[in-house]
């Protein structure tokens, strides 16, 4: 049926914004017991400006950072899906000379719960902990990307139909514990999908980083990050997929205007 193909189309759009945004934030829905989902893809992301504390925009150096970056689930129970990320990064930033960090990213191990389904909408909960690759003494070049981090949220979707296509709205809410000097955020995620043809799936998405206070050490940072995604999945063949996003930032404080493009495969087992 087409409402089923769109309501599982949700997990699509929760896995790549966890490859697009380097974490495990997937989809309300859940895996079938048994079914196994991998992705694997290239990021790359830059900003030469930022957000000050007013959100206005000022000039900065130049900082790119390139990840690649391994995600996947698998469906352990009838309503239960265990997953995993981690990945290799890339990052150099300039601020009156040049800093550079390289090896392992964040990696991430979780499970989502479902807790209540009716056909067209489906509630769930989930929890995961996520482990920093990069150090303090790797410098500048990694700052924000040194500190332990625990993830609880929400998730809610529902599916239906546009113009007769297969379409669905899937949004989450959660708190992220950020270990060290960074304070805690508030994160709310919201996905639109619509599967125009049989094998292509467009989404939209906003991603939003809500900071719960002042960061504590020598940078004082009260950051919102706020991001706008546009991404394309396109089924080669029934367990491959073919993925491709772009993303920027419309807004913020204390943050990166940060622009990136990301391509990658997935995988179904």
């Amino acid at each position: 049926m087409a409402l089923v193909r769109g309501v599982r189309a949700i997990a699509a759009a929760g896995l790549l914004s966890a490859l697009t945004a380097g974490e495990a934030r997937s989809g309300a829905f859940t895996l079938e017991p048994g079914e196994t989902k991998l992705f694997v893809l290239g990021l790359l992301s830059a900003g030469d400006e930022y957000f000050d504390r007013k959100g206005k925009l000022r000039a900065r150096g130049d900082y790119r950072k390139y990840d690649l970056q391994l995600f996947v689930e698998h469906g352990a129970l009838d309503g239960l899906t265990v997953f995993g990320s981690t990945g290799l990064q890339k990052i150099r930033a300039e601020d009156g000379a040049t800093f550079d960090r390289k090896g392992l990213g964040r990696s991430e191990l979780g499970a989502r719960a479902r807790l209540w389904a009716d056909g067209r909408w489906i509630v769930s909960a989930q929890g995961s902990v996520v482990v920093a690759g990069a150090r303090r003494g790797d410098g500048i070049a990694a700052i924000g990307e040194t500190d332990d981090q625990a993830d609880i949220r929400g998730l809610v979707a529902r599916s239906f139909e546009v113009f007769g296509k297969p379409a669905f709205v899937d949004v989450a809410a959660g708190y992220r514990f950020r270990g060290g000097d960074p304070a805690d955020e508030i994160r709310v995620d919201a996905s639109f999908g619509i599967r125009p043809g049989k094998r292509l799936l467009l989404i939209a998405q906003s991603f939003n980083q809500i900071g719960n206070g002042r960061w504590k050490g020598p940078l004082p940072l009260k950051q919102r990050i706020h991001k706008l995604q546009l991404a394309a999945l396109f089924d080669l063949t029934e367990s491959l997929q073919l993925i491709g996003a772009a993303f920027f930032s419309p807004m913020g404080r204390d943050s990166l205007d940060e622009k990136g493009a990301s391509l990658g495969i997935g995988l179904k087992f």
